[in-house]
């Protein structure tokens, strides 16, 4: 009797389709924007599955990536539009790679991808088994959004949004898309009412743990200081008062808002965040009663109220004694020390 072995069918996994798929999307992307993919054979993938270089007007940038790409909805997080994906056993080849490394998550149903600087996040998150990020338009990867936004954060260029998208997304409620939005407006656009508007706001309504702090050295240029280096589009002195009018509402909890984001190892110096900061409180109308009411408030941490003595010290110089002993009363050496130092020199100059 002849008996008639069946060999199954040979399949070809799901998982496969969509992980070409993804290959394919990005691929598309990079060469319709005119730069070059260079894909990496699967038996030869360490943890990179291509390299991306640049191109621009069809002259190279000498830039170049390496990316990993993971295709399909178990890499997405739909309810709170967030990626996500596995370190595994990566985490040393990416670290210690000679190029940027990024991640690049394609989301099927979005027909969508969204990118993550792999070596930043494990420099900031060195014990993760997983790489989350957010989802936004500020790290989207597409045709449009490779030559506007990426090749840009690659290469050290501007962002290529348009006036009304910059304003939309510098409103959004998500910290990167608004990010990406006031850093347009007021590269580009710093001669608009409505950029001023919304640099201000941005800071006055959002919690600090959401205001870049680079956005605090841009309100800057409107009292001005001497390290400031600007070579973009000047503010014309229309919108340098205007803009003037909207810091100069800044109250007591703004005060004592700028001051938190000064470093308590920088503090105020030349070329710090401080001196930025320093420069928006000092140009404020009511400068010296708001910074006695820090000084003397018992709710504000005491770097705070420190950070307030000095600059007081510096705008009022003998003026500040008082204010300055009743601190050291409360326990502040700092205070103390800038007791002595105006006794002696009549004057405190951190930029000296």
């Amino acid at each position: 009797m002849l008996r008639f072995i069946s060999n199954p069918m040979p399949t070809y996994k799901r998982s496969a389709v969509t992980a070409k798929e993804g290959v394919n999307f990005i691929r598309t992307a990079v060469e319709t924007a005119g730069s070059l993919f260079i894909k990496i054979e699967q038996e030869n993938d360490l943890g990179i599955d291509a390299f991306i270089d640049f191109l621009k007007d069809e002259r190279p940038l000498n830039k170049q990536v390496a990316i990993q790409i993971k295709s399909g909805a178990s890499y997405y997080i739909s309810d709170v539009a967030e990626c996500t994906f596995p370190v595994g056993s990566h985490a040393s080849y990416w670290r210690k790679h000679q190029l940027p490394v990024f991640g690049l998550v394609y989301v099927p149903t979005l027909q969508v991808a969204f990118w993550i600087n792999i070596k930043s996040y494990l420099q900031q998150n060195p014990d993760a088994t997983v790489i989350r990020f957010a989802a936004t338009e500020a790290n989207r990867f597409d045709v449009i959004s490779f030559t506007n936004v990426f090749l840009p954060a690659i290469s050290g260029g501007m962002p290529e949004l348009e006036f009304g998208e910059a304003l939309r997304l510098a409103h959004s409620a998500r910290a990167p898309e608004a990010c990406l939005g006031l850093l347009v407006l007021f590269r580009r656009h710093p001669n608009m009412s409505e950029t001023w508007d919304a640099l201000v706001s941005a800071f006055k309504d959002r919690p600090g743990r959401d205001v870049p702090p680079i956005l605090l050295y841009w309100l800057a240029h409107v009292p001005w200081h001497d390290d400031i280096d600007y070579h973009g589009q000047q503010l014309t002195p229309e919108i340098r008062a205007y803009a003037r009018v909207l810091i100069c509402n800044f109250g007591v909890q703004e005060v004592i808002k700028l001051l938190s984001f000064i470093d308590p190892e920088e503090q105020i110096a030349r070329g710090t965040l401080g001196q930025s900061i320093e420069a928006i409180i000092s140009s404020l109308p009511t400068s010296s009663y708001m910074l006695r009411v820090v000084i003397n408030s018992q709710t504000v941490d005491m770097h705070s109220r420190e950070l307030a003595a000095l600059i007081l010290a510096m705008n009022e110089a003998r003026h500040s004694l008082p204010d300055l002993s009743l601190l050291h009363n409360c326990g502040s050496s700092y205070a103390g020390q800038l007791l002595e130092h105006l006794k002696e020199f009549g004057s405190i100059d951190p930029y000296g």
